[in-house]
């Protein structure tokens, strides 16, 4: 699993450019969004409920890929659910010379420029929304987060019941290996929930002139840019895995029981668009799927290990 940076050579122009589209983001809401996080939180809560019929507070859960600001992980814990947080990043939910230090020897110094402005001036309003409107105090002092490589979890086998990972899979360089892990540490009626936001669609290159593309369509970069020739690339790692190469993947270390999609990007795919990209292996499904999210159950590993 890669850091969130990827190394490729990317101008000044364009780390200005990404920033600048960073910074818009938060100020109007669309990242950072306490009323979407708490619905997202209770469309979790209802999986583990349904599929692992305990209720949340009795859950033992991994957050896999928590993020900086360990949304979910905070939320689960004001429900008082035993809930660890691992990421490749460091947390910065709590922001001092010491962790900016640590973010700096582990993310490198533009990460760590980001967090500290990201957390001068809107976490605090972030996360007082988020628990005015969840109407819990939000333990910061209590959650345990840690800086973990998903292709390698530090865990017992059959640890948790409900793993949760969203939007992180496709910026893991390993996924078979994170795959058995999550299989491996994940209890016998447990459930794994994976978001998966597909490299070939629309607003799958990440950049974010195009990851609202109907709200806020790009005036720039052309569509699939990521796809064609990239004049605007991200700092960020991506693998690329399309969505047949990622059900290859998990149905073989993993035990998938349903799939759920979000689609993007018809009225941007042109029939010009769709010849060149078709060229290039793409599916029409490929290009319109943004997102799929994979409900699995554990696999016996034995199962996996006799195909080797």
């Amino acid at each position: 699993m890669k850091a969130a940076m990827s190394g490729q050579k990317i101008s000044l122009i364009h780390r200005l450019s990404s920033s600048l589209n960073i910074l818009r983001a938060y100020q109007t809401g669309t990242f950072g969004n306490a009323e979407s996080e708490i619905n997202f939180h209770k469309q979790l809560c209802e999986i583990i409920k349904t599929y692992v019929m305990v209720e949340v507070k009795e859950a033992k859960i991994l957050d896999l890929g928590c993020g900086q600001t360990a949304t979910q992980t905070v939320l689960f814990k004001a429900d008082r659910a035993d809930v660890i947080g691992i990421d490749m990043e460091v947390p910065t939910y709590k922001m001092n010379l010491k962790t900016f230090i640590l973010v700096i020897r582990t993310n490198g110094v533009e990460r760590a420029i980001k967090s500290l402005l990201r957390h001068l001036l809107f976490d605090k309003r972030f996360f007082s929304k988020l628990s005015l409107q969840y109407r819990k105090t939000l333990p910061f002092n209590q959650l345990d987060t840690r800086l973990m490589n998903a292709t390698n979890l530090s865990f017992p086998d059959n640890y948790f019941d409900f793993v949760y990972s969203s939007w992180v899979f496709e910026h893991i360089d390993n996924v078979p290996a994170a795959s058995k892990e999550v299989n491996r540490v994940l209890k016998p009626s447990g459930i794994a929930w994976i978001g998966v936001h597909l490299f070939p669609s629309l607003s799958g290159g990440h950049h974010l002139d195009w990851i609202w593309p109907y709200k806020y369509p790009s005036n720039k970069g052309p569509a699939w840019d990521h796809l064609l020739d990239n004049k605007y690339p991200v700092n960020t790692y991506l693998n690329r895995l399309c969505l047949d190469q990622y059900r290859e993947i998990f149905h073989e270390y993993i035990d998938v029981f349903d799939e759920k999609f979000t689609y993007e990007g018809e009225k941007f795919l042109t029939p010009e668009i769709e010849k060149i990209l078709q060229h290039k292996g793409y599916t029409r499904e490929d290009l319109l799927i943004q997102t799929v999210i994979f409900l699995c159950r554990k696999k016996d590993k034995h199962i996996y290990e006799r195909k080797r």
